[in-house]
């Protein structure tokens, strides 16, 4: 039996960025579940394939809420220097490429499960906006977030992990005043900012 929707959340998204691919979507969440999990003091995200085939990208913090779907300066993170994110529009964004790109999503939280459709603007009924639906947990006693993709495939999760200093496999050869000295790969070099790839520029060689 399906939940019953407590709440509808509008996201007041119309358009989204036609530049960014699903990977993209998947990068922001990881990246706000890394943020979480320095925030929190919690173990290690996790990022798996079920036996359904979907995608989870699970913390252990406290709890996705659906007001943390709205845009503005998260204070908190602008007072960390470690962290990733800083202002709430990651994560929309990310949602609306998932909608737009047509991969499914389920949000799991103590505070309630969220899914995303299309619905009527408030007293505006020609404008369809996205929407968030919220509905009374199916897991009360869920600890963190688990977000569920259904529909991307594990070339996406690869190519989204692969942005991150956390998964993509370089080895530190020491640490500097400015950051650390990463091992040379490939003829690709590769700058990461808070652990998330900012630049990567290929070397030319002789």
């Amino acid at each position: 039996m399906r939940n019953r929707l407590t709440k509808k959340f509008d996201l007041n998204i119309e358009k989204v960025l036609e530049d960014w691919e699903v990977f993209h979507a998947i990068r922001e969440v990881v990246a706000n579940a890394l943020d979480e999990q320095i925030l929190s003091q919690t173990k290690d995200i996790q990022v798996f394939q079920d036996a359904n085939g979907d995608w989870h990208i699970r913390d252990f913090g406290r709890g996705l809420r659906y007001d943390h779907l709205t845009q503005n300066e998260n204070e908190e993170k602008l007072k960390n220097p470690q962290l990733i994110g800083k202002f709430g529009v990651g994560l929309k964004d990310a949602l609306a490429t998932f909608d737009r790109r047509n991969v499914k999503v389920l949000i799991k939280s103590k505070f309630g499960d969220i899914t995303l459709g299309k619905s009527e603007k408030h007293n505006f009924e020609d404008i369809l906006t996205l929407h968030a639906y919220l509905s009374e947990p199916t897991e009360a006693n869920i600890v963190g977030t688990d977000f569920i993709l259904k529909g991307c495939t594990k070339a996406d999760v690869d190519k989204a992990k692969d942005l991150f200093l956390k998964f993509a496999g370089e080895q530190s050869l020491e640490e500097t005043q400015y950051g650390e000295v990463l091992q040379k790969k490939s003829n690709n070099a590769r700058i990461y900012l808070n652990g998330v790839e900012a630049v990567e520029k290929v070397l030319k060689t002789s």
